[in-house]
């Protein structure tokens, strides 16, 4: 029997099938070709600000990346969930003092990568760019195995907060190896690996 818990519930593992059968059709291919040379900050990006976007956000400038974060269906000033808050302090990431963003009140800069956690957000913010040129891509594509669609751990169980949070936490650290080499990613073994 699979253990849906390890990615968010029922809903999660279905949105994760059908994220990782459109990701082995060559959906989201533009998602992985960034230009590193040009990336300057990484702006995480998911629903309320309150769980998974603070803590990437808070993970990267723990290791020395310029990072902001905002939601897309967020309002200004809350807290981070008080589950989040824990479990992020379970990882010695502190949580404390963060407060949300909403999209309008983030100024995007040519130097962004932006970072989303869900296939349905890495269209809503590609779509509605404008006429900007913005560097988009999902965070999970940078985690091994590869997981397109992180689900929002919001009143989850702390065991998923963790599997989430260990997610996040592998793939922002390949994105600040990468900010820091600065060079676009080679095709390896395994960079089309799925779970």
């Amino acid at each position: 029997m699979i253990d849906v818990e390890r990615f968010g519930g029922k809903r999660g593992y279905v949105e994760g099938l059908r994220a990782r059968f459109l990701y082995a059709l060559g959906a989201y291919r533009g998602a992985r070709e960034i230009n590193w040379a040009a990336v300057r900050r990484l702006v995480f990006a998911c629903k309320g600000n309150i769980c998974r976007s603070p803590y990437a956000c808070a993970r990267a400038r723990a290791l020395g990346v310029p990072a902001t974060s905002f939601g897309l269906n967020a309002t200004d000033g809350a807290p981070a969930d008080p589950a989040a808050l824990k479990n992020a302090q379970r990882r010695a990431v502190d949580l404390l003092t963060h407060r949300s963003l909403r999209r309008e009140s983030c100024r995007i800069t040519d130097g962004d990568l932006i970072v989303v956690f869900e296939p349905c957000q890495f269209i809503e913010i590609s779509r509605n760019s404008g006429d900007v040129a913005l560097q988009v891509t999902l965070l999970g594509l940078w985690a091994r195995p590869i997981r397109p669609h992180i689900q929002d751990p919001y009143g989850r169980s702390d065991r998923y907060f963790q599997e989430c949070f260990a997610i996040i936490d592998a793939s922002v650290a390949e994105l600040a190896r990468r900010m820091t080499e600065g060079t676009t990613p080679r095709k390896n073994v395994g960079d089309g690996a799925l779970m």
